[in-house]
């Protein structure tokens, strides 16, 4: 198993903590932030996973390579593939967007 948190600067004074736990092929993403403690979609993960490092403040930015590596393959990157293709579809319900949402949330935290 290998572990690898990150501190991402979030709309409160103190940053969030990623943390992103690699087991196998399982792939848990949790976030300190209000929605992350909740278990719900949480844009800082998302923003790592997709490879992008500009709200890290922890000196461990060079790192999230090593995320989107830890990506493929899991059950994370099919919600994440699923979340994007509804996000672009024009036209969705809102309902559909939240289910892909909520979707994507429960594989990172499992």
């Amino acid at each position: 198993m290998d572990e690898l948190s990150f501190l991402v600067k979030g709309s409160a004074a103190d940053p969030y903590e990623v943390t992103f736990i690699k087991d196998d092929d399982s792939l848990t993403a949790l976030c300190t932030c209000p929605a992350g403690q909740f278990g719900n979609f949480c844009k800082h993960r998302i923003a790592i996973l997709d490879g992008d490092a500009k709200a890290i403040v922890s000196d461990n930015a060079n790192r999230v390579s090593t995320i989107v590596e830890w990506l493929q393959g899991t059950d994370v990157a099919l919600a994440l593939a699923e979340f994007r293709n509804v996000e672009k579809a024009g036209g969705v319900s809102k309902s559909t967007l939240a289910a892909a949402k909520k979707k994507l949330a429960r594989a990172m935290n499992s």
